[in-house]
């Protein structure tokens, strides 16, 4: 079976909607044909459909975090 996370949630293209990858507690699981990729940080990425340059962060701001003024 495969491991479950205590958080998963899809990352889409902001423009057309295409799965890019699957953050999973403090990674993003990424596959493009053949490969697989587990990344950490700051990450970008061009979606396949319409090319679109998406980023997003793998560390999500702790619970108690406030958004600044």
């Amino acid at each position: 079976a495969p491991m479950k996370y205590p958080t998963e949630e899809e990352w889409r293209c902001r423009k057309c909607g295409t799965l890019l990858g699957i953050h999973r507690g403090e990674s993003v699981h990424v596959k493009h044909k053949r490969a697989q990729l587990v990344v950490r940080g700051h990450v970008m990425a061009v979606c396949p459909r319409c090319a679109e340059l998406n980023e997003t962060d793998t560390t999500p701001p702790p619970d108690d975090a406030r958004p600044a003024a």
